[in-house]
Formats: structure tokens, C-alpha cells, sequence
């Protein structure tokens, strides 16, 4: 009876053990995960940003992820280049990704014309400040996926999609090592009737 005592104390106090273990993997894995992506400097000049409409079809199509570096100036963008800018539509401050009709200096300012796919030349003017970078490559189709993972309910799926996954390998792998003990006991204790 008290051999069993001791094998239940250890048992839960393993899993407690288990549990704490994967919590700090998770949230050292999200650290390092962080700090790459903010911190190093060839990783953190890009910025990733989910295509909602359809204007630049069929170059970048609805629902393409496009990776924008950050680190250009304005005075190496050109004509027909592809950006990231700030600009507000209907009061609301949104980012848009379209071509560069013109770059203009007045009155030691840059102005910057854009256009889509679909428009001859969109309605704002854009400062250099409002740049957000330059367009560097497009990942397919994986927009709604990226949209879902940015979103509070996302990240809760997520999270209990790990949860699930690491219960699973926990009962699987422990109960292997449950056999493993019970063949080491059932042979001490033949070694010990001896």
C-alpha cells in the first residue's frame, strides 16, 4: 500500500513537472521567436502585410501575404516600384500597397503619386514619411490563415492546438514509460522472491 502511495506522489508530482516544462518551452520558444523577429537586424527590416483587395490583381492577388523591407529610402524608390504606404480613406488610416506613379520634390518636400492595377492614379498624395517600405516578394494564398493567427480568437486556437497536441504525446509517451516501470517492477520483484 505504501509502494502505491509513493508511485501516485510520483506520478502527479512528474506530471506537475511535465506541465511546467512545456509552459516555459512555449514561452521561451515565443521569446526567441520575438526577439528574431524584432531584434535581428536582417530578419526586423521586413514586414509581412495580408492583401484585403483586389487593386493590384493579377500582379498581388486578394488574400497574398507580401514581405515589405523597411529599410529603403526614399531617395532609392523609383517609378513603377511596388510600395507600402500610410494614407487615410474615408477618415479611416489605412496601409496600401501600389505602384509609385511619380516622386516629386517641392519646396524640399517629396511628393509621391501612386497607382494600382486597376486606377490610372489614386487620390492622395503621399509624403516620404508616409513609406512604409518597398515590396520585395508575395507568399500565395495564405492570407486568410495569417488574418485568422493575428486574431484573439486565433491566437486561443492556437494555443489549445498545442495544448491538444502535447497532452497527446504526453499520454502516448508516458504510457511507454508506464510499461517500461511495470516491466522493471514485475522484474525486481522476481529478483527479489529469489
Amino acid at each position: 500500500m505504501k509502494k502505491e502511495k509513493n508511485v501516485s506522489k510520483k506520478t502527479e508530482s512528474n506530471t506537475k513537472t511535465s506541465w511546467i516544462r512545456f509552459f516555459l518551452s512555449v514561452a521561451v520558444l515565443f521569446g526567441i521567436g520575438y526577439v528574431i523577429f524584432n531584434y535581428v537586424p536582417f530578419i526586423a527590416k521586413y514586414n509581412h502585410y495580408v492583401i484585403v483587395s483586389g487593386s493590384m490583381e493579377p500582379v498581388i492577388m486578394t488574400y497574398d501575404v507580401v514581405i515589405i523591407d523597411t529599410s529603403v529610402n526614399v531617395d532609392d524608390l523609383n517609378p513603377d516600384d511596388i510600395i507600402a504606404f500610410h494614407t487615410t480613406v474615408d477618415g479611416n488610416e489605412i496601409i496600401v500597397v501600389h505602384y509609385i506613379y511619380s516622386i516629386t520634390e517641392e519646396n524640399g518636400e517629396t511628393k509621391i503619386l501612386t497607382y494600382s492595377e486597376k486606377t490610372t492614379l489614386d487620390e492622395w498624395v503621399l509624403s516620404g514619411d508616409d513609406v512604409i517600405g518597398i515590396y520585395k516578394y508575395t507568399i500565395p494564398n495564405i492570407g486568410r490563415m495569417v488574418l485568422f493567427l493575428e486574431s484573439t480568437i486565433g491566437k486561443i486556437v492556437l494555443v489549445a492546438d498545442l495544448l491538444i497536441i502535447y497532452i497527446i504525446v504526453d499520454v502516448f509517451f508516458d504510457s511507454d514509460k508506464k510499461k517500461k516501470d511495470s516491466i522493471k517492477e514485475i522484474e525486481e520483484s522476481s529478483e527479489n522472491k529469489e
